[in-house]
């Protein structure tokens, strides 16, 4: 037999169950909260953003909007736009994502959506464009603290919706390529090897490395990985040899981070132009711009360090680029920077920079609004809504083309 509660208790329910009546009204007809994505059904992957639409009568307004995804608060917000950017994962799950809007008429106001798992053929369809992009200031500060609000994206001149956002630190994997080319012999190759393993700092807990050198021919030292005792020993067996195969080793480690899923970031130390041992033939089997093509296909963002003098003077093999010049296109091409004519001694330097850059990247995620699956060039612009900021990405895309599919 069920026990009868006490008076008081059952008076104590009462009152709690009127005072929750009294405290959340009902709506007024007129007013309407709606999610505008994700669309219920749709899948979701990797930083996502949920917008949502508040309609509302004359003479209210909404006192704070909150959004729980899962079962957890992703955020609360007192003022439009209403939205939000909250972490998909890998795409494996489905994700319920609930909104209330407390109104200023103590009335709430409440919506709900699901996501999908991605199916395996879905996965290589999401026509996604990734951008990391670096925001600095007039005096070359770094500015943190910005939001999806604060950038324009253009693709083909055309602006684009951001549909991913994210301020934090996403996994990396990072390729150290150095040259030990004979002219790298001394004090060169022990500053590159010296600034190698403090560029190791730079990788945090989800992040892994991966070691090249090249002279006449491309060398992996170590396959990817986070063990920083493989890495160190690795970097200490990068010894000096005879040739240059500048553009093979870009093409190389760009395909080897294809794969990895999040960032993908090439620091390249040369102090040559791409030639052979015997100083007539080129060093690499890939040409400039199959390199450079091969790196901007692979999404890679690559960082070059060019050791030595006049490297904006001296020209390459076919007298037509001058080494700085290959350097500056590549770094800049892909998002990177060059950082040309150094001393052995500010070697370490400029991995230092190259180190805070990794550490102050915006993604940023759209998905092209006119994509033809043709395999064309796509030209990307990022600016933001401040004059006065700089902002350092790549260049562009390559469209995936239909008959890959």
């Amino acid at each position: 037999m069920r026990a009868t509660p006490p008076a008081r208790a059952v008076c104590t329910i009462v009152l709690w169950a009127l005072g929750a009546c009294l405290e959340v009204r009902a709506a007024p007809a007129q007013a309407a909260l709606r999610f505008v994505s994700p669309q219920d059904g749709a899948p979701a992957v990797g930083p996502s953003r949920a917008e949502l639409a508040l309609e509302l009568p004359d003479g209210v307004e909404a006192v704070e909007v909150r959004l729980v995804v899962d079962g957890e608060l992703a955020g609360v917000l007192e003022r439009p736009p209403w939205a939000f950017t909250w972490e998909a994962g890998q795409g494996d799950r489905r994700h319920r994502l609930e909104a209330q809007a407390r109104l200023s008429d103590g009335s709430v106001l409440r919506a709900a959506v699901g996501t999908t798992p991605l199916r395996i053929q879905e996965v290589e369809r999401v026509d996604l464009v990734e951008v990391y992009a670096v925001v600095r200031d007039r005096s070359g500060k770094y500015v943190q603290g910005l939001d999806s609000d604060s950038f324009r994206l253009f693709d083909n001149g055309r602006p684009q919706r951001i549909a991913r956002f994210s301020a934090e630190r996403r996994p990396l994997r990072l390729a150290i390529v150095l040259d030990n080319s004979l002219s790298m012999r001394g004090a060169r190759i022990e500053a590159a090897r010296e600034a190698a393993l403090g560029l190791l700092d730079t990788l945090e807990e989800g992040d892994d490395c991966l070691i090249v050198s090249f002279s006449d021919t491309v060398r992996v030292l170590q396959e990817p990985t986070s063990d920083r005792r493989k890495l160190a020993h690795a970097i200490g067996r990068v010894q000096v040899d005879a040739g240059t195969a500048l553009y093979d080793a870009l093409w190389r480690s760009s395909e080897l981070l294809e794969p990895f899923d999040g960032r993908k970031v090439v620091v390249l130390l040369s102090d040559g132009q791409d030639e052979a041992a015997n100083g007539i033939e080129p060093g690499s089997l890939h040409t400039f711009e199959e390199a450079l093509d091969r790196a901007l296909r692979s999404g890679v963002t690559a960082f070059t360090v060019g050791v030595g003098r006049n490297l904006d003077e001296q020209r390459d093999r076919f007298g037509t680029r001058t080494l700085g010049s290959i350097l500056r296109e590549i770094a800049e091409a892909t998002g990177g920077r060059a950082f040309l004519s150094l001393p052995a001694r500010k070697i370490r330097r400029s991995f230092r920079e190259i180190a805070e850059d990794i550490r102050n990247q915006y993604f940023l995620g759209y998905e092209p609004s006119d994509l033809a699956r043709d395999g064309a060039w796509h030209e990307i612009r990022v600016t933001t809504t401040r004059p006065d900021l700089i902002v350092t990405a790549r260049r562009g895309y390559y469209a995936p083309r239909a008959d890959t599919e």
